[in-house]
C-alpha cells in the first residue's frame, strides 16, 4: 500500500474509488458517530485481556471520528492516541474530547498513519478499526505494529474475511485461514474473535446506515449537480458492499497478542 497516496488510501478504507469524494465525506458521514467499528465491542475486549486501566496507553490507528477512542478513554480513564487522515473528523474528535473534559488524556491528529507509525512509541493497545489493508496484509500490518506493542499488549483489527469455501472473489478480502495462517506466521497468536453473528441487531444497523449515506449522497448530488454521477456511484457501492457485509464475507474482530503470552 506504500505506492498508494494518502487520499487513494482513505477513500479505498471507506470504500469509495474517486479521490475527489474526500471533501464530500464529512458532510456524507455526518450523521455517523462510529465509523468502522463498534467502541462496545472494542472496549468489553480490552476490559476482558487488560488490567489497570487507568495506566494502559491506546494507540487509535485510522480513528475516524475518534468515537472508539473517546469512549474507552471517558470510561477507563486512560491515554488514547488517535490518528486519522481526514482533518475535518481530527477536529471534530479534539472537540468531543474536549468538550467531554477528557482531552488532557484522549488527543486526535491528522497523519498518514504509514507514515507516523514508524515514529510512535509503544502502546497496550493498538486499535485499527475499518481502515482496510492500509499498512498492507496482516503479516505485513502485524510486522510493522508489534515494535511498537508493550511485551503483554493487545492489537485490535476489525475487518472482515472469507469463508475457505467461499467461491467469490473480494478486493482486499482473505479467506479465514489465510488471516489466521498470516497471523501465526508474524509470530502473533489469536486470542477473541466477534462476528456479525455476536452484534445483534447487525443487520438493521447497516440498513440504517446505507439510507443516511444515501440520503446525504443525494442531497449532494442536488446542490453539486456537475458531481451527480461521484454521489450516485458511491452509492450504488455503498449498497453493494452493505450487500456483502451482510450475506457474503464475515465481518469480525480480531484481537491479536504475541505467541505465548499469557
Amino acid at each position: 500500500m506504500e505506492n498508494k497516496t494518502i487520499e487513494e488510501s482513505i477513500i479505498s478504507a471507506m470504500d469509495g474509488s474517486n479521490t475527489k469524494l474526500i471533501k464530500y465525506l464529512p458532510y456524507i458521514l455526518q450523521d455517523f458517530w462510529e465509523i468502522g467499528s463498534s467502541p462496545e465491542e472494542i472496549l468489553k475486549i480490552i476490559k476482558k485481556h487488560k488490567k489497570d486501566y487507568s495506566n494502559l496507553n491506546v494507540l487509535d490507528l485510522g480513528s475516524g471520528k475518534g468515537a472508539a477512542s473517546i469512549k474507552i478513554a471517558s470510561e477507563l480513564k486512560c491515554k488514547c492516541l488517535g490518528i486519522d487522515g481526514i482533518d475535518d473528523f481530527v477536529i471534530f474528535s479534539n472537540n468531543k474530547a474536549r468538550e467531554l473534559g477528557i482531552d488532557n488524556i484522549c488527543t486526535f491528529e491528522t497523519n498518514d498513519i504509514r507514515a507516523r507509525i514508524k515514529t510512535l512509541g509503544k502502546y497496550d493497545v493498538i486499535i485499527m478499526g475499518g481502515t482496510g489493508p492500509v499498512l498492507g496484509d496482516y503479516y505485513s500490518t502485524l510486522s510493522q505494529l508489534t515494535p511498537h506493542l508493550n511485551s503483554d499488549g493487545i492489537i485490535i483489527i476489525d475487518d472482515a474475511y472469507a469463508d475457505d469455501d467461499c467461491t467469490a472473489e473480494y478486493p482486499n478480502v482473505l479467506r479465514k485461514s489465510e488471516v489466521y495462517k498470516q497471523i501465526s506466521s508474524a509470530g502473533m497468536e489469536l486470542i477473541e474473535k466477534i462476528t456479525i453473528n455476536d452484534i445483534p441487531e447487525t443487520n438493521e444497523i447497516y440498513n440504517e446506515e446505507f439510507e443516511n449515506v444515501k440520503k446525504r449522497c443525494m442531497e449532494l448530488a442536488e446542490k453539486y449537480p456537475e458531481d451527480k454521477e461521484l454521489f450516485l456511484e458511491y452509492t450504488e457501492k455503498q449498497k453493494r458492499e452493505y450487500e456483502i457485509l451482510s450475506n457474503e464475507i464475515i465481518p469480525v474482530m480480531l484481537a491479536i497478542r504475541r505467541r505465548g503470552q499469557n
